[in-house]
């Protein structure tokens, strides 16, 4: 069986998706072995829909709902009067004639940035100073539902087969081949708790996989839910609604979602915990995490009942921080850049992620959004608030790409697939008075990384299936600068394994980054990519000046 269990994990690793889908289902049974796959994507997934345009193939148009509709009525006026989420009374009556005023402007229902620009020239100032949950509560109420031709909700419709994106469908290939083994007959739930809106999100979300013919059911569970269906409060959603998620009036513009919302309230924890534990998959959306952790946790982070069984569906799939929530720690990843993180020298690292993955801690659209001393800084402190939990290695997961990770008792493999690659990052322990370091590894897609004792190692079948070097010029002798801008560190640690570069220097404002080949140091080709080269083990120290 230890066979069969390699074997099916090498099919699963497989670069070539239509050989992997083939052959996966024939050897089905067999790959019962393996007890879980968490494909972890480091940004929301690029989708061709009726809203998203730009994602499609030559621009191809997509029937549905394009976009959030708006009106201004008398009576959303009286309602947005009586209903107003807080005592800024100043604001409110300011909110008030400005509606009014733009009453008699609104004859036929505008877009967002319609209504905004009617806004300004009322009143710029007044728009301006509205907080977040006010402007969210407005536009909210304003929001006028959309129907079809048969008088149905008009809903975004998604084709994945126009997706101009090849990586998208490569995970969701994989995504689909990995259900497939663990079930003939696959379920998937999609949560959309990371967003504010769930039930906007949940259109796109139920419609990934149609193509793949998984079946997909949207999971009502959001931050509203898992209060009511604790408290036996099922009548106070709407409520729950404004007060945990900020949204407001959706039972209006998506009655569907918010019945269904409703009858899964009602069913009760038992039911709920039954319907996940039928699943085969659960999938987490990209937004927020901190509303995902709402429907994880209670207000005293214990877990709620069916937390566990979340954590141990055969398939886990996440976006964006539907991904970083699969760690155990979260918190210190989110309003902070990695030069904020670097002038801090702090971490406010918590516990309070679902832990299906155990390794470390997450972060998503890594390299283009210059993350890597912000995940850097959560290595620095031993010890995690609130928890026992050592943070000793870190994961940047790249726009467009999924680290995968297939846990059996027999043991794991990570693998990389999509667009770009991962950085794997741990703290060397060697810091020093205004120094820190750390080894750093950056992981091409088609990469496998065998994991030994707590370390990650680029396997022995993926070196010896890596392309020859390339030989291109040195680096040129100099400083690089503003290193944590537009890619550039990415940029400058694939130069410098295409021309096996032993040593680098950078600089960000008051911070001298060193890049340092040591003897554990190794540059492989792994694919012919823009960012193909993998490096294992390069010496990143920073310091200040």
């Amino acid at each position: 069986m230890k066979y069969v269990f390699l074997f099916c994990q090498k099919l699963q690793l497989t670069q070539s998706f239509a050989i992997f889908l083939m052959v996966v289902f024939s050897t089905n049974l067999a790959c019962k072995e393996q007890s879980q796959t968490l494909v972890l994507a480091g940004s929301t997934f690029s989708v061709c829909s009726s809203s998203n345009l730009k994602s499609c193939k030559n621009n191809t148009k997509i029937l549905g709902k394009k976009h959030r509709l708006f009106t201004i009525t008398s009576a959303k006026i009286n309602q947005i009067n009586s209903r107003w989420p807080n005592n800024n009374s100043v604001t409110k009556l300011e909110t008030f004639n400005s509606l009014t005023a733009l009453h008699p402007k609104s004859t036929s229902p505008m877009t967002k940035a319609e209504l905004l620009w009617l806004w300004r020239d009322i009143n710029n100032e007044e728009l301006s100073r509205l907080t977040d949950q006010e402007f969210d509560f407005l536009f909210d109420m304003l929001e006028t539902h959309q129907l079809d031709n048969d008088g149905e909700r008009l809903k975004e419709q998604v084709n994945t087969e126009l997706n101009n994106e090849s990586a998208t469908n490569n995970i969701l290939q994989f995504v689909s081949g990995s259900l497939k083994v663990n079930n003939a007959k696959p379920t998937m739930l999609a949560i959309t708790a990371s967003s504010r809106d769930p039930y906007e999100s949940a259109d796109v979300a139920q419609s990934l996989l149609a193509q793949s013919n998984i079946s997909t059911q949207w999971l009502a569970l959001t931050p509203a839910l898992a209060k009511a269906i604790t408290s036996n409060s099922c009548d106070k959603l709407p409520a729950l609604r404004n007060t945990l998620m900020n949204v407001y009036n959706r039972e209006a513009i998506y009655p569907d979602r918010t019945n269904a919302e409703y009858a899964l309230c009602k069913s009760g924890t038992n039911a709920l915990v039954s319907l996940i534990k039928s699943s085969t998959g659960v999938m987490f959306n990209s937004g927020n995490a901190a509303l995902t952790h709402k429907i994880l946790f209670d207000q005293n982070n214990n877990p709620y009942p069916w937390t566990q069984v979340l954590q141990t569906r055969p398939v886990i799939v996440g976006e964006g921080a539907g991904a970083a929530i699969q760690s155990k720690v979260t918190g210190m990843l989110t309003n902070t850049t990695s030069l904020e993180a670097l002038r801090k020298s702090e971490t406010n690292a918590n516990a309070g992620g679902l832990g299906s993955f155990n390794l470390g801690v997450l972060d998503t659209q890594f390299s283009e959004q210059n993350r890597t001393f912000r995940l850097a800084a959560a290595l620095n402190k031993n010890e995690v608030k609130n928890t026992k939990t050592e943070i000793q290695h870190g994961f940047g997961i790249d726009e467009n790409t999924a680290l995968v990770v297939i846990k059996s008792p027999e043991g794991s493999l990570i693998t990389v697939i999509g667009k770009s690659g991962v950085v794997h990052l741990a703290n060397q322990g060697k810091a020093q008075p205004n120094s820190k370091s750390y080894s750093y590894s950056y992981w091409p897609t088609g990469s496998v990384i065998d994991i030994t004792n707590n370390t990650f190692t680029l396997s022995d079948r993926t070196i010896s299936q890596a392309l020859p070097a390339i030989k291109i010029p040195p680096l040129p002798v100099q400083r690089f600068g503003a290193i944590l801008t537009n890619s550039k560190l990415r940029s400058l640690t694939q130069a410098m394994c295409l021309s096996q570069e032993q040593s680098a220097v950078a600089q960000q404002d008051e911070f001298i980054i060193s890049l340092t080949a040591t003897s554990d140091t190794q540059y492989h080709r792994i694919n012919a990519k823009e960012f193909g080269c993998a490096l294992s083990n390069l010496e990143l120290a920073i310091k200040s000046i």
